[in-house]
């Protein structure tokens, strides 16, 4: 596929091409092309540009819910999982521009954090392109169903968890670092969690926020599994 046809995909062509071909752009990459430029600093005007719009959205949309219920659904419309479904319904990993080694650049295109990573470079990449408008429309366009799915504020793993170990009386989970690997650019950490009374699960994740929601998920799909909850 084409930078022309996923313009048309996403319902937007971009002035300046060369915004697009960053936001694809891996760190790798400036090694052959001999520059410091990547989707990195795009991926972070991204973030806050997502941020706000889905704040803004929520607003609007749950007027009845107060600033902890709007926090949660904020939390979960701009996490990584989110943009993970957005990235594979685009399609990103086809216009990745990384190195050329056919292994490694295969292992990227398979890096969910990288995925989602490009997902927010995109929209760092639209909205320098033109304004706040355009990519309120494209946030708009992939999100507006996720922004609607759920009637109640979402509970997060670590927040559940938490609510289980307080009705039965229990401390609450704690979490342990058990390693960190990868560049600082793609870390991966890897985080146990452990609950008096049940076996210790770890998880990875490319923050240890992620690691930590991994974990918990892995411990509430034991329990659940075995009708402790």
């Amino acid at each position: 596929m084409k930078i022309n046809e996923f313009e048309k995909k996403i319902n937007y062509t971009f002035k300046n091409k060369k915004l697009v071909q960053l936001a694809f752009t891996h760190s790798s990459f400036k090694k052959k092309e001999k520059n410091n430029f990547s989707y990195e600093r795009l991926e972070f005007l991204g973030d806050r540009v997502l941020s706000l719009v889905i704040a803004h959205n929520l607003f609007l949309a749950f007027s009845n819910e107060d600033e902890g219920a709007l926090s949660k659904r904020h939390s979960d419309l701009v996490s990584k999982e989110k943009l993970l479904e957005v990235a594979n319904e685009l399609n990103i990993k086809l216009f990745l521009r990384s190195d050329s080694a056919e292994k490694k650049y295969i292992k990227i295109q398979k890096n969910n954090s990288i995925l989602s990573d490009v997902c927010e470079a995109l929209i760092g990449a639209i909205f320098l392109d033109s304004n706040i408008n355009e990519a309120k429309k494209f946030i708009q366009k992939y999100w507006k169903e996720k922004i609607y799915k759920n009637i109640l504020p979402p509970k997060d793993a670590k927040s559940t968890l938490q609510e289980i170990a307080q009705k039965k009386g229990l401390p609450l989970p704690k979490y342990k670092l058990k390693s960190k690997k990868g560049s600082s650019h793609n870390p991966k950490f890897e985080i146990e969690v452990s609950l008096d009374g049940f076996k210790s699960f770890t998880a990875y994740g490319g923050t240890v926020k992620m690691a930590q929601t991994n974990a918990a998920i892995n411990l509430l799909n034991f329990m659940k599994n075995k009708n402790l909850y």
